[in-house]
């Protein structure tokens, strides 16, 4: 089976919630755990979960990165975070994939500094399967760089696309996130990025559909890749987060708590939408939303082993390659 390291300190509800998603996982048996953390927690929280000490596997990582402070800094001054032990497992080969719902920026930067970055690529960007009416939208970046340039967008654009061609979305058109579909519309960020995705990606061979907005995402029919910077990807998100989780609440009032429309909004959103594919990085990195419940984090865990199963990273950046070199 795929061997998937997860982080048991990451997430706000964390060490607890991490624990329930393994026992899930468990029991499903699709997946080979290592869980990272401290130790005698660990085992602790399993057991009083019913989990098999011998289904599991633990490593010893001391400490979890800080939602305050600088976590380049923490990874610096300690080598038994639980973001770094875990990278480590799969640079060295012992495990396939890591998950983390901790902090973007610390498993972002573990990713970075352990893994290394993938040619084209001078930052990551998380990408969220988005699934819109018309079919699944990439959204790039939705929260590892919160700041950006044209050319930052750009390379965004050319891993999304390459991204969506390893999923199997054929020729996917590149959407730019921004105020209106009018040439000019935006601030200077996303005028400037406009300008040169209009020139550069059909150089490349890739369709560029011009400016999208917000509504597009759900939709999903004139882009099937939205690039944008991870500060405004990440509000995007968070925004459609909630606006899934009214309607299911809307819904379960009209039909009631169990009905069948309600339980299909709560399976769409614990799907790929649950955490990110970490693109830019030489390894499979999947990072959750730090409030994800168990089932969002089996969710990351499932997407971090169906990558490592079907080599979607390498497939990834080939594509991007390709498409660099064009």
């Amino acid at each position: 089976m795929t061997t998937v390291a997860l982080d048991l300190l990451g997430g706000d509800g964390a060490p607890g919630v991490v624990a329930d998603a393994v026992a899930q996982l468990v029991h499903e048996g699709d997946v080979d755990l290592i869980v990272v953390g401290p130790a005698d927690t660990a085992r602790r929280l399993l057991n009083d979960r019913g989990v098999p000490p011998e289904s599991v596997r633990i490593v010893d990582a001391g400490r979890g990165a800080s939602m305050a402070g600088n976590p380049l800094s923490t990874l610096r001054d300690h080598d038994d975070v639980t973001v770094t032990v875990a990278v480590g497992l799969v640079r060295g080969a012992l495990a396939d994939a890591w998950v983390s719902v901790g902090h973007t920026g610390a498993a972002v930067a573990a990713a970075v500094l352990g893994l290394g970055r993938v040619p084209g690529m001078s930052r990551p960007a998380l990408a969220v399967v988005v699934p819109a009416l018309a079919g699944p939208v990439i959204l790039v970046d939705a929260g590892a760089a919160p700041d950006a340039t044209p050319d930052v967008l750009r390379q965004f654009a050319l891993a999304g696309w390459a991204y969506g061609q390893a999923l199997g979305i054929d020729d996917p058109v590149v959407g730019l996130l921004t105020i209106g579909s009018e040439d000019g519309k935006g601030d200077r960020l996303r005028k400037s990025a406009h300008d040169l995705l209009a020139e550069s990606l059909p150089l490349a061979g890739v369709r560029y559909a011009g400016g999208v907005e917000g509504n597009d995402v759900a939709l999903g029919q004139r882009a099937q890749v939205i690039v944008t910077d991870g500060f405004t990807g990440n509000v995007l998100l968070k925004g459609l987060e909630g606006a899934t989780r009214w309607a299911a609440h809307h819904i379960g009032a009209a039909y009631g708590d169990d009905g069948p429309a309600r339980a299909v909004i709560r399976e769409t959103s614990t799907s790929e939408f649950a955490g990110g594919m970490l693109l830019g990085v030489d390894g499979v990195t999947v990072v959750g939303h730090g409030s994800g419940t168990a089932e969002e984090i089996c969710a990351c865990v499932r997407l971090a082993a169906r990558a490592a199963r079907t080599g979607l990273v390498s497939a990834t950046g080939e594509a991007l390659r390709k498409v660099v070199r064009r």
